[in-house]
């Protein structure tokens, strides 16, 4: 097991409120259709705003992919080092810290951003290095396992940074797909720092599971063009993730006796999993309230919600707490926590 320290989160300054973005994307449609069709979309949300490091979406459909990745590194690296800043127990841990984790699925390049942070902020030098890139927005909770499985050997101290611009990769295009998905995805940056020490920690990280559900590999995906990066994402996603959930129990665990903090991938899936775990609407509240004030930051949105759970631990009913993201695959990835 490993022990988490704190978690420390970062969003860019700029943001474009729901209803502006709405009016700007459907004044881009081709039909009156259409431009109806994005204002109900992004009117049933359950998203106010959305964090973003270029609001222009007009720039962002005419830039190539080169272009985009220029940006994304730029502002990547400010974002991971604002969040690493904003995690309390850094300090303490900096000149301790044995390993880094880096997540994202929404701009890579070599050196990366891991190597970046390091001579920024001082770190050492011999920090052995992880990247878990493309693995889309369940990444957090594989992020969690992996400093899991290192913080079993004694005296490491594991820093995980998740940064995903994905407004980035907005398509100027019109298929059910597109309109999903350039309405729902934001700009964020978290850092989670864990210990083989169970000092100052609040929870620990207990158990994991891993599943591909069958049948459902069309319905996310994410893939490389020379116009960005591509999201395909069917309506379909709530209901295969709650038939999964309904056919096995996540940990064989009964729902109502344990917290949520569950990725807020959309308001139909928090809508779906609430009704179908047959759990009370404050087990998704922080989730509603992360997905409203930022939409779906991919990776890096489990955190935002975990972070808030961390700093609510002692008011917790229950010991345990079951974190679960979801991506392309489709994939579903959760933890088993518990306070320490």
């Amino acid at each position: 097991m490993a022990f988490i320290q704190d978690i420390g989160s970062a969003v860019p300054k700029n943001h474009i409120y729901q209803s502006e973005f709405a009016e700007l994307y459907s004044s881009l449609a081709p039909s009156q259709d259409i431009s109806r069709k994005i204002k109900f979309l992004t009117a049933r949300s359950a998203i106010n705003k959305r964090h973003c490091v270029e609001p222009d979406i007009r720039k962002l459909s005419q830039i190539s992919l080169s272009e985009k990745l220029d940006i994304y590194h730029i502002n990547a690296v400010q974002l991971a080092e604002e969040a690493i800043i904003n995690n309390s127990s850094f300090l303490a841990h900096k000149d301790k810290l044995t390993d880094i984790i880096t997540i994202s699925c929404t701009g890579m390049q070599a050196p990366g951003v891991e190597i970046d942070l390091i001579n920024r902020l001082g770190l050492p030098t011999q920090i052995k290095r992880y990247n878990i890139n493309l693995m889309g927005c369940y990444a957090g909770i594989t992020g969690l396992r992996l400093a899991h499985e290192l913080c079993k050997n004694p005296n490491r101290n594991v820093l995980i940074v998740s940064v995903e611009l994905c407004t980035l990769h907005f398509q100027n295009k019109f298929n059910d797909d597109y309109l999903l998905s350039n309405s729902l995805f934001a700009d964020g940056a978290s850092s989670v720092i864990m210990s083989s020490d169970q000092k100052n920690s609040k929870m620990k990280t207990v158990d994991f599971e891993s599943r591909l559900i069958p049948s459902t590999l069309d319905e996310m995906s994410w893939k490389i063009s020379p116009d960005g990066f591509l999201m395909t994402l069917s309506s379909e996603v709530p209901k295969s993730i709650s038939q999964s959930l309904e056919k096995q129990k996540l940990f064989n665990l009964d729902s109502n006796t344990v917290h949520w903090s569950i990725h807020p991938g959309g308001k139909q899936i928090l809508d779906s999993l609430q009704d179908i775990l047959n759990i009370d609407s404050g087990e998704t509240a922080v989730a509603r309230n992360v997905l409203a004030n930022y939409g779906n930051m991919s990776s890096s949105t489990i955190y935002f919600v975990l972070k808030e759970a961390l700093s609510n631990v002692n008011k917790n009913k229950y010991k345990d707490m079951v974190g679960c993201a979801f991506g392309p695959g489709l994939t579903l990835e959760a933890v088993l926590l518990r306070n320490v």
